[in-house]
């Protein structure tokens, strides 16, 4: 969208993403010598509805919160950040992080079809990210945004040679699904029961998938379940990857036997052998 009286041949657009902002304000931090940068910008992008020019209608005026920072952390620290935003936001839990981010370009969010996104592969990738380190932020069939960790390729073109991360949130399609209303619980009664599980997997298998029958096959039992260990290497048959679970059980009205808790994770175990797990020993 070309602006009628810009100031300048680098402000004669309007912006479709805010990336290049907030890696043109890590490059002046890391130029500084700054060893260790966190950013937020909360700002509007503009999206035009058509590839038609001149535009005959107004662009979509979307507000994106764009996350931003090199130095200490990693993908999974930046994951934690905007897991964070997004529960206190409303939004449920049960959300899906898909491998490439790309499919941000051709949703609601990002407007592919006027959004600079010829270069984008609608399969799955967004070139400006590392190939293996970015996942697309869905709820319930909305994209609300993506995140990863910025192509070496890219962070050198903005004179960063250290490691870059990247989170941008659609405000309006996150509000699309948040909920405004706050459930409580009682504190519980019954003590809980704890169960680690260590088990092997194929590589490609997400974590999502091995959560998804978690939370199956637990039922109501399940209280809660965590990641603790992910493990690729030596001590590990090739094309396979160790993952380890805690396992939070806890009945409402009882105290939860032995027995109870052996039917439940049979249930659990059999589910995961479906998709190749098998137990560590």
């Amino acid at each position: 969208v070309e602006i009628a009286n810009p100031l300048g041949e680098d402000f004669s657009v309007m912006r479709t993403s805010t990336v290049n902002g907030m890696l043109q304000s890590l490059s002046v931090n890391f130029n500084r010598r700054n060893k260790e940068v966190k950013l937020f910008e909360l700002g509007k992008v503009y999206l035009p509805g058509t590839r038609e020019l001149p535009l005959t209608e107004l662009p979509d005026e979307r507000v994106h919160l764009t996350l931003g920072f090199y130095g200490k952390g990693d993908f999974f620290d930046l994951k934690g950040t905007a897991e964070g935003l997004l529960d206190l936001a409303g939004v449920d839990k049960d959300r899906e992080y898909t491998p490439g981010a790309g499919a941000f370009a051709y949703s609601e969010a990002g407007r592919g079809e006027g959004a600079g996104a010829d270069s984008l592969d609608k399969t799955g990738l967004m070139p400006f990210l590392h190939p293996g380190r970015q996942a697309l932020i869905s709820q319930g069939g909305t994209v609300l945004g993506y995140l990863g960790e910025v192509h070496p390729k890219a962070a050198a073109a903005y004179g960063i040679s250290d490691r870059v991360f990247l989170a941008v949130l659609d405000v309006k399609n996150v509000m699309k699904v948040a909920k405004s209303e706050i459930k409580y619980t009682g504190v519980p009664r019954f003590p809980a029961v704890t169960r680690d599980i260590s088990m092997t997997v194929p590589s490609e298998r997400m974590v999502g998938e091995i959560e998804a029958v978690l939370k199956q096959r637990g039922g109501k039992l399940l209280e809660s379940y965590g990641l603790f260990d992910v493990y690729e290497g030596a001590q590990v048959e090739k094309g396979r990857k160790s993952v380890a679970y805690s396992l939070t059980f806890r009945a409402k009205d009882r105290t939860l036997e032995e027995s109870d808790i052996q039917k439940v994770m049979k249930k659990i175990l059999e589910g995961l052998s479906r998709i190749g797990a098998e137990l560590r020993q």
